[in-house]
């Protein structure tokens, strides 16, 4: 277990920033970058919690970690000093808070990492269950105190009582922080967990919370999926092709929009299995949805199949900056190759979870993969991430989700 830094914030060590950081946290961001620490900070000690200061005044409290690039992360700015459950407590409180009314049964993003002002946090609730992820190496050191807190915090706030709490620290994410990778469960019964139901606007989804993707199921698409459902039910009797289709997020909502004919395609077993127990779940037609376990580039490649619509929604390929390069050629391909797929007429859904890679820039990437079929494209729709997912206007970092409707034109 990792040693816990001193309750009292004021035992903490003080480190000196540039001045050029202390005007950005000023500013209201949270990240302070390893060459603008002016000061080491204890030698035996790589990971450990801290005061910032700049220009010879406070600027906020938070974590250091010499090893990552991203070298400290802010909870608090200013000049405040308290006890360090008290700010934890505040903040979990005021990120509940923002989420109340809490809607029975649905699930629901209660922390967003800094977009919460708890960098490297996040939690989510699939009632009566909750799934805490820890990002960073400086949110470890605090695992015990959340494990505690975050119950407490969510009956008080909520009025919800967990059944079972799981800790995921097994994102890639952490490799840049030269974190090792684990997951625990809390408390709650680890076959319930694996076996939990997600409630999402009239359908259910199987989740495994200890061992599926992510926190077991992708929260961040809820406003775009039901766009989608709207989409798929003015065109009756439409086919559909669900790429990365995991849990069968997109496909199901066609299932249910009327849809009369759905490809789900992913590599996982796991996944499929998850997406057989929804489809019994939510009692749609079975002979209309085809599970294929498959690479996505290779069906792609060898598939002659013609939709009304396509869902592209893969997992983030630009995990950093120097794979950037890498990163844009793979949605170039898998998009062009998804963009062949359509019927004139169809649309594609083309999403992005890659912070690295802004609307803009995504953008480009779609328009290139569809001159290079000669085709023209009308955007129908564009979408970001859900509401209880929200931006940090003095971080835009916080943003990463893009989604894109493009309508195939005859012209």
């Amino acid at each position: 277990m990792a040693e816990l830094p001193p309750r009292d914030m004021r035992e903490w060590p003080e480190i000196e920033i540039t001045p050029r950081a202390a005007r950005r946290v000023a500013a209201g961001h949270l990240w302070i970058f390893a060459d603008e620490v002016a000061t080491e900070g204890p030698r035996d000690r790589p990971v450990f919690w801290c005061r910032f200061r700049g220009d010879g005044s406070s600027v906020g409290w938070g974590y250091m970690n010499r090893r990552s690039l991203i070298a400290g992360r802010l909870l608090a700015r200013g000049q405040e000093e308290e006890r360090l459950e008290a700010l934890l407590e505040r903040r979990l409180l005021q990120a509940i808070g923002r989420r109340l009314p809490l809607a029975p049964n649905r699930a629901t993003r209660l922390v967003f990492s800094e977009a919460d002002f708890l960098p490297g946090l996040v939690v989510d609730f699939y009632p009566p269950y909750a799934v805490l992820q820890s990002h960073t190496a400086g949110i470890d050191l605090v695992l015990s105190l959340l494990e505690a807190l975050l119950p407490a915090a969510l009956e008080r706030a909520g009025g919800v009582r967990l059944a079972g709490l799981v800790i995921r620290a097994d994102q890639p994410v952490r490799d840049l922080e030269a974190a090792e990778r684990f997951r625990r469960v809390v408390f709650g019964d680890p076959q319930a967990l694996r076996t939990a139901w997600v409630e999402e606007e009239g359908l259910r989804y199987a989740a495994d919370l200890l061992e599926g993707q992510k926190t077991g199921f992708f929260l961040d698409q809820r406003e775009n999926r039901l766009r989608f459902e709207e989409a798929v039910r003015q065109v009756p009797g439409a086919r559909v092709l669900d790429l990365f289709s995991y849990s069968g997020g997109w496909g199901l909502r066609a299932l249910r929009a009327g849809a009369a004919r759905v490809v789900f395609v992913d590599e996982s077993r796991e996944a499929l299995d998850l997406l057989e127990r929804s489809l019994a779940a939510n009692n749609l037609p079975r002979g209309r949805a085809v599970l294929c376990r498959a690479d996505v580039l290779s069906f792609l490649a060898r598939d002659a199949g013609r939709y009304e619509f396509v869902v592209s929604d893969p997992p983030a390929f630009a995990k950093s900056r120097k794979n950037l390069p890498q990163a844009r050629r793979a949605y170039r391909k898998l998009n062009r190759l998804a963009w062949r797929r359509l019927e004139p007429g169809g649309i594609l859904f083309a999403s992005s979870c890659s912070r690295l890679v802004p609307e803009n820039e995504f953008l480009a990437i779609l328009a290139a993969a569809c001159s290079r079929e000669r085709d023209v494209a009308h955007v129908v729709y564009r979408g970001v991430q859900a509401p209880d997912h929200p931006v940090l206007l003095s971080m835009p970092e916080t943003a990463y989700l893009k989604c894109i409707g493009l309508q195939k034109v005859l012209c």
